[in-house]
C-alpha cells in the first residue's frame, strides 16, 4: 500500500497517467469541432493554447509541446535525471488510482449534492462529446487551478513565518475560490448564485486536498469522472 501511495502520488506517474484522457479529449475535439468556424472547447484548455500559440506553436503542435514540457518538469522535479536506471512507471497501479479515484468523485458529488438536482432520472445514454468535455475540464482545469495555481502557492508559502499547515489550508482556499469564481466569467459562464459558487468553493478545497495528498493522477480523474457523473444526471 505504501508503495501504490508513493507512486501514484509522484509527480511523472501524474502526467503519464492523465495523458489517455488528453488524448481522447483532443481527438474528440477534432472530429466534434470539424467544419465548424467557432470551435467549442474546454476553457482552460483555450487559455494554455493560446499561451503556447503566442510562443509559435499552433494547432495540435501546441497540445504536444505543452505535455512535453509538463512530461519533463516533472521528470526534473522528481528526480529522475539523477537516477541511473530512470523512473519506470508501474502500470499495474493505474486501475486501482481509477477506482480510488471514483470513490472520491462519488465523495465529491455526495458534497455537491444540495446545490444539484438529484432527484432527476439517470441517462442510459451519454454521447463520446459528453465524455470528451468531461474529461478535457478534468485535465486541463487540473493543470490551471491545482498543478499550476496551487502548486505555485503551495511553494510560495514555503517561505512564509508561522504555522506551515495554516499557510497550506489558505493556498488551497485560494485556489479553490479561483477555480469556482472562474465558472462566472466569460460568455460562456453560468449565473452567479451565492449557493452554487460555495459549493464549487467546496468542490474546489476538495479537489485541492486530493491533489496535496494523492497528486495531479487522483485529482485529474477525480474530476474527470465526477464530470461524467454529472452528465449522467439530467
Amino acid at each position: 500500500m505504501k508503495k501504490y501511495l508513493e507512486h501514484t502520488s509522484s509527480p511523472l506517474f501524474g502526467v503519464v497517467a492523465i495523458l489517455p484522457l488528453a488524448l481522447y479529449y483532443e481527438i474528440s475535439m477534432l472530429l466534434v469541432n470539424r467544419g465548424v468556424l467557432t470551435e467549442v472547447r474546454n476553457a482552460a484548455d483555450v487559455m494554455f493554447k493560446r499561451l503556447f500559440e503566442m510562443l509559435g506553436f499552433e494547432g495540435p503542435l501546441a497540445g504536444i509541446v505543452m505535455f512535453a514540457a509538463l512530461f519533463i518538469g516533472a521528470a526534473l522535479l522528481q528526480g529522475a535525471h539523477r537516477e541511473k536506471a530512470g523512473v519506470h512507471i508501474q502500470w499495474k497501479y493505474f486501475p486501482f488510482m481509477i477506482l480510488e479515484s471514483a470513490v472520491y468523485a462519488l465523495l465529491l458529488l455526495i458534497l455537491m449534492a444540495f446545490s444539484m438536482n438529484l432527484t432527476t432520472a439517470l441517462q442510459l445514454m451519454i454521447s463520446p462529446a459528453d465524455i470528451a468535455y468531461s474529461l478535457g475540464a478534468g485535465v486541463y482545469e487540473e493543470l490551471l487551478f491545482r498543478a499550476l495555481l496551487l502548486q505555485g502557492l503551495l511553494m510560495a508559502v514555503r517561505y512564509l513565518p508561522g504555522k506551515d499547515l495554516w499557510w497550506k489550508a489558505g493556498a488551497v482556499l485560494v485556489s479553490a475560490l479561483a477555480f469556482s469564481g472562474a465558472h462566472y466569467i466569460g460568455a460562456g459562464g453560468d449565473v452567479f448564485h451565492a449557493l452554487s459558487f460555495f459549493s464549487r468553493t467546496m468542490g474546489g478545497v476538495m479537489l485541492g486536498s486530493v491533489y496535496m495528498l494523492r497528486g495531479l493522477g487522483a485529482a485529474v480523474y477525480t474530476h474527470a469522472i465526477y464530470d461524467v457523473y454529472t452528465v449522467l444526471i439530467v
